[in-house]
C-alpha cells in the first residue's frame, strides 16, 4: 500500500480485542509527550452508567446508532488537534491522515489476555463480559468481532479488522507493552520524515519471547 499523505502529528491505534491497544496508546503517548484519547474508555463509562454489557449494546446498536454517533463526532473533532494518540476501533477511518497502527495477535492469546483482564479490571469485566469462564469469553470475543464487522460495514462500508487500511501492523502475541510502544514510536518517527510510505509489518522472530505483561 503506497501512499503520499500530509504528515499530521496524530497516531490512531486499532486492532483485535486483547491486542493491547490501551496499554500501547498510553505508553506511546508517554514516549512522545502526546495527549491520549480513547473512544473505548468513553463507551465503557456510558455503558456502566446504563448498566449494560457491551454485548447488550452491540445488539441494540444494530438499529440504534445514538451512541455510535456521539463517539464518531468526538473522533472527527480530533482531526483539528495535534500531538495526540487515539485508541479507537475506527480512528483510522475518521482520521485518515493519521499514522494508522493495527495491533494483531492470535485469537487464543487474545482470549487469555481478556479473561485475565476481566478478573483484575472490575470496570472492564462488569461491562464487557458476563462470565468468568474462559470458554464463554472466547465465544464473546468472536461474537464481538463479527458484530462489529457487520455493524461498521453496514454503517460506514468499512471493516475495522481489514489490515489493508493501516500504515504499520505489529503482532503483539509475544511482546510486552514496552516493546510494542517502542516499535510504534520508531515507525512513527520514520513515517513523519518519509514522503512515500509503504505498509510495514513488525513481528517477533520465533523462539524469542517477552514476558506477557498485557
Amino acid at each position: 500500500m503506497l501512499q503520499t499523505m500530509q504528515r499530521k502529528h496524530i497516531i490512531t491505534i486499532s486492532g483485535k480485542p486483547g491486542s493491547g491497544k490501551s496499554s500501547t496508546a498510553d505508553k506511546v503517548a508517554e514516549l512522545l509527550g502526546y495527549t491520549r484519547h480513547s473512544s473505548g474508555d468513553m463507551v465503557r463509562r456510558v455503558l456502566a452508567k446504563k448498566e449494560m454489557t457491551l454485548s447488550e449494546y452491540n445488539a441494540k446498536a444494530a438499529s440504534d446508532h445514538d451512541l455510535d454517533a456521539e463517539v464518531d463526532e468526538q473522533l472527527r473533532n480530533l482531526r483539528t488537534k495535534k500531538d495526540i494518540v487515539v485508541d479507537s476501533r475506527l480512528g483510522f477511518y475518521w482520521i485518515p491522515e493519521s499514522f494508522k497502527v493495527y495491533l494483531d495477535l492470535d485469537l487464543e492469546i487474545a482470549t487469555a489476555r481478556i479473561f485475565k483482564d476481566s478478573v483484575s479490571n472490575s470496570m472492564r469485566g462488569a461491562v464487557e463480559f458476563e462470565s468468568n469462564s474462559l470458554g464463554d469469553v472466547a465465544r464473546q470475543v468472536r461474537e464481538r468481532m463479527l458484530t462489529e464487522q457487520n455493524r461498521f460495514r453496514k454503517m460506514y462500508g468499512v471493516d475495522p479488522y481489514d489490515k489493508t487500511h493501516f500504515d504499520f501492523i505489529i503482532d503483539t502475541s509475544r511482546q510486552n507493552p514496552q516493546s510494542v510502544s517502542i516499535a510504534v514510536f520508531d515507525a512513527y518517527r520514520e513515517w513523519l520524515d518519509t514522503e512515500v510510505w509503504e505498509q510495514r509489518h513488525n513481528e517477533v522472530p520465533l523462539g524469542y519471547s517477552f514476558k506477557n505483561q498485557y
